[in-house]
């Protein structure tokens, strides 16, 4: 201990110490240290998660055309491949880069790194599946660092708050839900998860979990499929042809993984997505088993080549300044990511700051535009690497939980990705089936939302629920917003015009509410002595003519019985 006070002590003293301000903050380097090691390691998932996520937009990969698969060819999965091993590094040197900038320019103990749901907005619904979209890579990349120059403009100007206040309450409210359902739709698949749902011709998904052997890949059936027998088959597949649902052991390993992260969760943890993530992965690196990520066929061999080199430092050559002056249906895609990058930074900074006890009443915070700006900057930084937008962490709240108070957390976090910068080959062989438990942990977590949705109006409990189920179902975050948008714009504008016509403009029944369920408790008894009549009648609305009792110190039945003896009083 006074070894560490010592250190603590000379740290203080120095130029870093009164840089970080860690005496007027009232905190410590080992303190800082411990809240940057809780943060990094409870957001050490992106590492493996953001490449895997990227890849699937085929980058600038290009499926030859003498191969009749075409994108799901060998030519073309090697190159995945590749762009994977490439996404570590530059993942890693983004959020390298986005933590040292916030913490020496902002002071503030939160790291940045690719957000989760833009990766997946920015590979599925913008790129597409393998480059299937109607927006190419380059000018998705171009888009990114156009949004976060614009971010960048608006954070030093102040017209971030008014931008955020243009989009309906419940729609904001109800986002972050649909991109947690949007993530844990993609865990409990097979690509990027668990392998639990799987594609059905007759319902679209269904229960899988069915071993490879069982696996009947999906085609489309085209002209060239139907008259030629050239049929290009899909990632998709399905279990009802061999059967064997619920049998594969790698979805029962992936459950098995996502059980430890909740119930680690469940004790607070800080570890919790670690304990999981490799406990699954060390299990699945074991060859020769019937769930290894290294199967004896030749994709398993050249994994297994690569993972057995720990470091390595692969060139970037394919990712690095994917721009491009095409722009060609790129509009949405920079007005959603500058949407979603919003609330999601906003949120995220204005969350952490109220933790800390340093935001006033107006939602302000020490060297917020530095903040906001930091988090443009790194965006625009990203891009170069192909990287989708790079954002505050909500994850920052596990170090300042531990203790931390300054900008040296997240200047420690940023050392501990440049580590990881050299262990690639590590980092890319974690199979997708330890990540998709994560990825619905994550998705459950941000559901917590939705705990904010008025649920007693129905134009926020309606366009809330549709941004967050068109999401996951339409594989896009800008359908989900549209909708949630369109229908409350439509249902408020709709009550606006009828209440010329005398119509009172619809609330949100919360009063109502509270007499149907005072009046529901004080039938059944709930919150009345074991003495008391249980029988069903109305809650008595005139105690004067009750016969005397004896005070006794019990409260009311609840606070919805005495609000429903006063209305009818009234």
């Amino acid at each position: 201990m006074k070894f560490i006070e010592s250190i603590n002590e000379k740290v203080e003293g120095s130029f870093v110490g009164k840089y970080f301000e860690l005496k007027e903050r009232g905190s410590s380097f080992s303190t800082e240290l411990a809240g940057a090691s809780a943060t990094f390691l409870t957001m050490a998932y992106i590492l493996a998660v953001n490449p895997r996520i990227l890849a699937d937009s085929g980058g600038p990969c290009v499926p030859s055309p003498d191969d009749p698969a075409g994108i799901f060819g060998q030519g073309y999965e090697e190159c995945l491949e590749e762009i994977k091993q490439q996404y570590v590094i530059a993942t890693a040197i983004g959020s390298m880069v986005g933590c040292l900038l916030m913490g020496l320019v902002a002071n503030l103990p939160i790291a940045l790194a690719p957000g989760m749901g833009m990766n997946a907005y920015f590979t599925y619904s913008v790129v597409g599946f393998r480059g299937t979209g109607s927006v190419s890579y380059q000018a998705a990349c171009t888009a990114v660092i156009i949004e976060g120059a614009i971010f960048f403009f608006l954070a030093l100007s102040g017209l971030r708050y008014r931008i955020i206040r243009l989009i309906p309450e419940p729609v904001r409210v109800a986002t972050p839900a649909g991109i947690g359902a949007f993530l844990a739709h993609l865990g409990l698949q097979t690509a990027e998860g668990i392998g639990a749902v799987v594609g059905d011709i007759a319902t679209a998904v269904t229960l899988g979990g069915c071993p490879p052997e069982s696996q009947t890949k999906m085609v489309a059936y085209d002209d060239l499929c139907r008259d030629a027998g050239i049929c290009v088959f899909s990632d998709n597949y399905t279990c009802d042809v061999e059967g064997g649902i619920m049998q594969s052991g790698r979805t029962w390993l992936g459950i098995l993984g996502m059980m430890i992260i909740a119930v680690a969760l469940g004790y607070k943890s800080k570890l919790a997505f670690i304990y999981g993530i490799a406990l699954v992965t060390i299990i699945s690196w074991f060859r020769g088993t019937g769930v290894t990520y290294f199967p004896d066929d030749d994709a398993g061999d050249a994994r297994f080549e690569y993972f057995k080199k720990v470091v390595d430092v692969p060139g970037l050559n394919l990712i690095m300044t994917p721009f491009t002056s095409d722009l060609t249906g790129a509009g949405v895609a920079i007005i959603t990511m500058l949407y979603v990058d919003f609330l999601d930074t906003s949120g995220t900074l204005l969350g952490i700051a109220n933790s800390m006890g340093v935001i006033d009443e107006e939602g302000n915070f020490p060297k917020s535009t530095q903040a906001f700006s930091v988090d443009a900057i790194s965006t625009m930084f990203g891009s170069i690497f192909g990287l989708s937008p790079i954002t505050s962490y909500i994850e920052s709240g596990a170090g300042v939980e531990a203790g931390a108070k300054t900008g040296l957390t997240a200047v420690i976090c940023s050392f501990y990705f440049f580590i990881s910068i050299f262990f690639a080959p590590i980092l890319a062989s974690i199979p997708p089936w330890a990540i998709g438990g994560a990825l619905i942990i994550v998705g459950a977590l941000m559901a917590r939302s939705l705990t904010k949705l008025n649920f007693n109006r129905p134009s926020h409990a309606i366009s809330g629920f549709l941004t967050v189920m068109v999401m996951p179902l339409t594989y896009s975050i800008a359908y989900g917003l549209i909708a949630g948008i369109m229908t409350y714009c439509v249902m408020e504008g709709t009550f606006w015009i009828l209440s010329f016509a005398g119509l009172e403009i619809p609330g949100d029944e919360e009063e109502a509410s509270k007499l149907i369920i005072g009046k529901s408790l004080g039938n059944i008894g709930v919150g009345k002595d074991k003495d008391e009549p249980s029988d069903d009648v109305e809650v008595d609305s005139s105690p004067a003519d009750a016969d005397p009792v004896e005070e006794t110190p019990s409260a009311p039945a609840s606070d919805e019985v005495v609000e429903v003896e006063v209305e009818e009083k009234a």
